[in-house]
């Protein structure tokens, strides 16, 4: 199927990019008339676009007769005698300019550069729209704030930079002068009377690819979540295409995929739990990052590793200007930030939270029975998380910055009461109970150097540590004879490196490709008792640790072929030790500007892996907390694979007003599906924690889920308004149980609707928010526990 896929994209370039490059007959009979309007009457006749200043072409006047197909010909037969000369931009774009010695060449170009800073803290502004109005062309900033626009005729531009939620900026910059760093400023409201319309960029950014979301945080903060929270994952879900597992909490879902298809970056290094408070709200808090993106589906190709989503967010660089302080307090957790500068180059920030509950309600209670007895009940359950960066910035051509994520979940419980339920015992200290130590947590450490080696030429280099350990302790005594102790412990570690460049070839192409090596360490250990009676028990003390190498490399062009035709094509190949598997994936977008600034189009195709899946231990009854683990493929499976189709458009009427359909199709192989998904826990041990006997549970299925996103939006302060329909199947077949057609996946939602009105007034945000959904097709039981004595004939089951 790859073959095949290749194979289409292959031939879907011969066959549009040949359409849109060929030649064509050129017939021009001109006597004595303006060249401007010689100039007007080519551009028409040709579609050969044509830029330049009124001041240059007034006054002159040309005569031309041409025949031919040379494009560069007829040009030089409309500006014969006229002391001018046609300058290439970029394919079927011309600059207008007076001759310089009868000898212009690419000697004379140069590039304009420079990075897009926050005027009001220094941070900078990746995906800012910077754009040439003379030339109709432009540049979108990059990860660090920097743009480029190469191969211009040396002199002096006006541009006009771009970004939402902040001023928009015109001013002047020469072509090779050093980097300039331009300042935007955010947008102020002084009085309710003003009303602020949202500007839409003249430039249309040239990498986009369908099913990106991109907002600034300023403007997901806007966006309800659990009250008082700022929730990065609780405001994306108001986004189409993006849903939780749960109507309050749960796994993030995208586009009908599972929860472990969904890759979640912080400045490039992996997170691979990222929930608190067992999936009420996420480890993102919306306050603390600068960039924010979600690409749903078919994701450019330095991205992978998933089949899903991809969320790549960055941390705060911290305020350059002056010392800041928030702190906020939500129904669950407090919370603070601070950004200051350290000295005039360098920066730093520093978020944290903290539940409060344990704090509130106390950790230990003592209880006391009729008798006297003392016993104590435990309900003790915390989480927090830190976040830190510090930045350095000794000159243009260089940025340096170490960032820190630390955030944990600690569960203590212990219930003294009798486990048949009986309500009268509750809160008295029989001899029967069970006590939980539990906790999980994610570190993740990384070091970024951004070097601007030339103008058209830069590196990011990004080494990464990412931590993820779980430990779930227990100790249950149903009875007075049989007893449980166990405790298992999960873990896995991520290093990795990667070198990413920017190569600004041209106005038609520019060229980001990278490499990146990463080991990974897959470890679990289980040691428990089981007391059966007073004289039986068995004792099980096991563990798996396995490790593996991924190699990737990959690269992709932004070409712009015409002015209104993006092109991104891409591939990405990578290897991993486990099982020595390499794979292609090839990825093709294309965007048209139907209507200039108002009416887009953009698809895109692309092809997928995973290396690793996330399963559940459903059959052992000593863990089920932490029973959920990551296991890398092998000899035993393979990875799972899927190719993303995707289409959307784009119409903005107003500057303010946005209308936008998408439909999407992808086809997945080599998931994991239960082999009985209705099957109970019935064992107290369980296979073990191995990775075959883990396997053993599943069996490899194949998945299909397509559907269409409707969503408008109104950005006019001080109302900002959303409203999304999506329908949808997500469906599943396992073929190896004889299963020929696609059954409801377990997270099916065909329909789903949401709607998110905000008013600022002032100081104040009111917001509501609506939605309805249809699904779940079915629930799964968990587990069946049959509580007794073990010579009792009739023990009693609880499901």
């Amino acid at each position: 199927m790859l073959q095949r896929f290749t194979g289409a994209v292959f031939f879907l370039l011969t066959i549009l990019v040949p359409g849109l490059c060929s030649a064509q007959s050129i017939k021009l009979d001109m006597h004595d008339i303006p060249l401007e309007q010689a100039l007007w009457e080519f551009r028409a006749g040709t579609g050969v676009d044509v830029v330049f200043a009124q001041r240059v072409v007034t006054g002159r006047v040309v005569t031309c007769r041409y025949e031919g197909n040379d494009i560069e010909d007829a040009l030089a037969c409309v500006l014969k005698g006229t002391g001018l000369t046609a300058e290439p931009v970029r394919r079927r774009q011309y600059v207008i300019v007076p001759h310089q010695n009868n000898n212009v060449s690419t000697a004379q170009r140069g590039t304009l550069g420079g990075f897009v800073v926050d005027g009001e803290n220094g941070d900078v502004l990746p995906g800012a729209h910077v754009y040439v109005p003379g030339l109709r062309l432009g540049s979108v900033t990059n990860s660090a704030g920097y743009f480029a626009i190469p191969s211009l005729p040396l002199g002096k531009y006006h541009i006009r930079i771009s970004y939402l939620g902040f001023q928009q900026l015109d001013t002047v910059l020469a072509v090779n002068d050093p980097p300039q760093t331009l300042d935007l400023w955010p947008k102020t409201f002084e009085s309710d009377s003003i009303v602020v319309e949202a500007q839409r960029a003249e430039f249309v950014d040239a990498v986009t690819v369908p099913g990106v979301v991109q907002v600034p945080v300023s403007e997901l903060e806007k966006l309800l979540s659990f009250p008082g929270e700022q929730d990065l994952f609780q405001a994306l879900q108001w986004f189409p295409g993006v849903m939780r597992s749960g109507e309050i909490n749960g796994a993030l879902l995208v586009r009908g995929g599972e929860p472990d298809q969904n890759l979640f970056l912080i400045d490039g290094a992996p997170v691979y739990h990222p929930w608190h408070a067992f999936s009420l709200i996420s480890v993102f808090q919306t306050d603390t990052y600068r960039d924010v993106r979600l690409y749903r589906g078919a994701f450019p190709a330095e991205h992978g590793g998933r089949l899903s989503s991809v969320l790549d967010t960055r941390l705060k660089d911290g305020s350059r200007a002056e010392p800041r302080v928030v702190a906020g307090v939500s129904l669950l957790n407090a919370r603070g930030l601070i950004e200051t500068p350290i000295t005039d180059k360098s920066s730093f920030m520093l978020s944290g939270r903290r539940s409060y509950i344990d704090k509130l309600i106390g950790r230990e209670h003592p209880v006391e029975g009729d008798d006297g007895r003392l016993d104590t009940l435990r309900t003790g359950y915390y989480f927090y998380d830190i976040s830190a960066k510090v930045s350095y910035r000794p000159s243009h051509s260089h940025q340096f910055s170490i960032s820190h994520y630390r955030g944990r979940d600690d569960l203590d419980l212990r219930l003294p009461f009798d486990l048949s339920f009986d309500l009268s015992s509750w809160l008295y200290p029989p001899d029967l109970f069970f006590e939980i130590d539990q906790g999980w947590g994610n570190d993740v450490y990384t070091f970024r150097h951004q070097y601007l080696y030339s103008p058209r030429l830069f590196f990011t280099t990004t080494a990464y540590y990412s931590g993820y350990n779980a430990l779930e302790a227990a100790y249950i005594q149903p009875t007075g004879a049989f007893s449980l102790d166990s405790d298992y412990r999960v873990r896995l570690s991520d290093r990795g490196i990667k070198v990413d460049l920017d190569y600004y070839h041209s106005l038609s192409h520019q060229v980001r490709a990278g490499v990146q090596l990463v080991n990974r360490r897959f470890d679990s250990e289980l040691t428990a008792w089981i007391n059966r009676t007073a004289g039986s028990s068995d004792q099980f003390d096991q563990d798996s640790n396995l490790h593996a190498w991924e190699i990737v490399a990959y690269a992709q062009d932004a070409w712009q072929v015409a002015s209104n035709w993006h092109i991104q094509p891409g591939l990405r190949a990578s290897y991993f030790s486990g099982g020595s598997y390499f794979r292609l994936n090839p990825r093709f977008d294309v965007q048209y500007s139907v209507v200039p600034k108002s009416l887009l189009f953009r698809a895109g195709v692309g092809s997928q892996v995973q290396y690793m899946h996330r399963l559940r231990d459903r059959y052992s009854f000593m863990y089920d907390i932490v029973s959920s683990r990551w296991v890398p493929v092998g000899s035993a499976v393979r990875p799972s694979s899927s190719i993303d189709t995707a289409a959307g458009v784009e119409f903005f009427p107003k500057p303010w007003l946005m209308f936008t359909a998408d439909a999407y199709y992808r086809y997945t192989q080599g998931i994991l599906l239960p082999e009985d998904e209705y099957q109970t826990k019935d064992g107290l041990a369980g296979p073990g924690i191995a990775v075959g006997a883990l396997l053993g549970q599943y069996t490899p299925g194949r998945g299909r889920s397509y559907g269409v996103e409707l969503s408008s939006r109104i950005m006019r302060e001080p109302w900002q308004v959303s409203l999304n329909y999506t329908i949808g199947r997500s469906l599943n077949r396992a073929p190896e149980q004889g299963e020929r057609s696609y059954r409801p996946g377990r997270y099916e939602v065909p329909h789903a609707f949401r709607g998110i009105a905000s008013l600022t007034r002032g100081r104040w945000l009111f917001t509501l928010a609506a939605e309805a959904r249809s699904g779940f097709p079915h629930s799964e039981p968990v587990a069946r526990y049959a509580l007794g004595d073990p010579v009792d004939n009739d023990p009693e089951d609880y499901l």
